[in-house]
């Protein structure tokens, strides 16, 4: 075997090596792992704390005619729930894009996103109906959390390698970042909560 043959193997045999671990490197950590976790169940249990022994009345009550009831907005976070569940799955029905990480933002500018007290606009597919009675918004909610938090906790895919089609390339978000929005979101709606029971009419 020539020499030049032998380099030729040499280099070829270091560049599928060199391409199998950058294939194999994650961006997403076990740390982030963790972090998502960890911000999942907590809004989970604050939300569960915060609606807990809510009676009818309480469950139904508005401020006014054009505001959410806190059975409202556990739908609206429920539906949340499955529409980003569903949105994961399509991104992970597609080939990783891991050279997009570097247009990612913070974590802390989508906290900061969901922390603006600016009113933000539902989409029409979040728009709750009001058609579930008390406790019953609660499940709802729960069932998507649960079932989002098992995904988080055993997934292998690298979650920030694959991107939403949603916004032009610069805007794209990772599931890492969705989920950061996700929980972040819970919190707004915690919040809002809060105020409806701390309303002067708010049923004792």
């Amino acid at each position: 075997m020539n020499k030049f043959l032998v380099l030729s193997l040499i280099l070829f045999a270091a560049v599928q090596i060199n391409n199998t671990f950058s294939q194999t490197k994650a961006l997403w950590t076990e740390a982030e792992r963790e972090y998502l976790v960890t911000n999942l169940e907590r809004t989970k249990h604050e939300i569960i704390i915060a609606t807990q022994n809510l009676s009818a009345e309480q469950w139904a009550f508005k401020e006014d005619s054009t505001k959410w009831s806190i059975g409202q907005i556990l739908e609206h976070l429920g539906l949340y729930e499955r529409m980003f569940a569903q949105e994961a799955d399509i991104m992970l029905s597609s080939k990783p894009e891991p050279e997009l990480n570097s247009f990612s933002l913070p974590d802390s500018s989508y906290i900061g996103w969901m922390n603006d007290p600016s009113p933000h606009q539902a989409e029409w597919n979040a728009e709750p109906l009001g058609l579930m009675k008390g406790g019953d918004n609660l499940t709802f909610f729960l069932f998507g959390r649960n079932h989002l938090i098992d995904f988080i906790k055993n997934t292998t895919y690298d979650l920030k390698a694959h991107f939403t089609y949603r916004w032009g390339q610069e805007q794209r978000r990772s599931i890492h970042a969705l989920m950061v929005v996700h929980f972040a979101h819970t919190d707004r709606h915690l919040n809002q909560v809060f105020r409806i029971k701390q309303a002067p009419s708010f049923p004792l």
